[in-house]
């Protein structure tokens, strides 16, 4: 996976599945017991890798976790992921008692990095090891509530961008106590998709702040972010790729063929078997068709292209189908 990113020849497509937290099958533990231990977190993520052998390992605090720390309350379910179910402000009258994340001062925060250092020493010889963040509209949406945040963008688009300020802001931070222990950070922004608003208001409220955190990320790290949103975003294929982001990972839904010639030359491109059609309830010969169809559509592409699934997996997604996809990166994926 570093010879991918750097340009460099590679022997075959990298596969790097949106694994989640079906890691906790591996070990057998609750998903809630997972994501509150740092010693399960490690031994999951280390266990998972030796078990797959996929092409690049990441943990992160995901879609909920800024919002979380800027004061949104979670459901942890004992054996499911997490669920929003009080927003952190009801009026814009509190978004001036929030300030940015500081990181190091939020016990949540700090466990992730604290694990991706662990598990850098366990398996970072053989595989890359990295983070992700939810992105800044989503982490917005949460913070305000998703439903009445759809609607600010109308009625109150003045106090939405301080809320993405704010939400870009700890993101920065987030990415910033990442790159000092040496960890690269993607983003996740699935409210973002053309699914849910559109193209107008994503060019208003979003991409913006993509834009400023691609920025910073060049300058300090010296490489851009990934980013990954979830659903139709044909509309905004171009706009993603002019944020300058470093790879766009793609929705099941989306064709690859057409992302490929519409914006292959611009960015790398990641995706996209669909994780609950094929990869939780298909056969494994259906998932290595899938791989291959999608090695076939997308794998010359001429920014490159890294086999994965569509969206993250589901948790009781069958181990044999995992393998199943990698055998495809390894059968059909071979450069010549």
């Amino acid at each position: 996976m570093d010879a991918f990113k750097k340009g460099l020849p590679i022997d075959r497509i990298p596969c790097a599945p949106m694994v989640g937290e079906h890691v906790t099958r591996i070990i057998g533990v609750p998903v809630s017991a997972y994501l509150h231990s740092v010693d399960l977190m490690v031994e999951a993520q280390a266990q998972a890798f030796r078990y797959y052998g996929y092409d690049g390992v990441g943990l992160g605090p995901g879609h909920h976790g800024l919002a979380e720390a800027l004061g949104a309350r979670l459901h942890y379910p004992d054996d499911d992921r997490p669920q929003v179910i009080a927003p952190a402000i009801s009026d814009y009258s509190q978004l001036d008692d929030l300030q940015p994340v500081e990181v190091d001062r939020n016990e949540r925060l700090s466990s992730y990095l604290q694990a991706l250092e662990r598990i850098r020493d366990r398996i970072g010889d053989r595989v890359k090891v990295s983070t992700g963040v939810g992105g800044p509209f989503t982490a917005a949406a949460f913070v305000r509530g998703t439903d009445d945040f759809l609607k600010d963008l109308r009625r109150n688009p003045e106090k939405v961008h301080d809320l993405m300020r704010l939400t870009t802001a700890s993101i920065l931070n987030y990415m910033d106590a990442a790159h000092k222990r040496g960890f690269s950070c993607s983003l996740g922004d699935p409210i973002a998709s053309s699914t849910v608003i559109s193209p107008s208001h994503f060019r208003q409220f979003v991409k913006p702040y993509l834009m400023q955190i691609v920025a910073w990320a060049v300058q300090k790290t010296g490489s851009a972010p990934s980013l990954h949103i979830c659903g139709d975003t044909v509309p905004i294929w171009m706009d993603m790729a002019e944020t300058g982001v470093s790879s766009i990972s793609v929705d099941n839904q989306v064709d690859l063929e057409s992302i490929k010639n519409a914006i292959g030359d611009r960015v790398a491109l990641k995706g996209n078997v669909d994780p609950v059609a094929v990869m939780l309830h298909g056969t494994p010969d259906e998932v290595r068709r899938a791989g291959r169809n999608c090695i076939k559509q997308a794998g010359d592409s001429p920014g490159g292209f890294v086999l994965s699934s569509g969206c993250t997996l589901a948790l009781n997604t069958p181990r044999g189908n995992v393998q199943a996809l990698m055998d495809a990166a390894r059968m059909y994926g071979r450069k010549m």
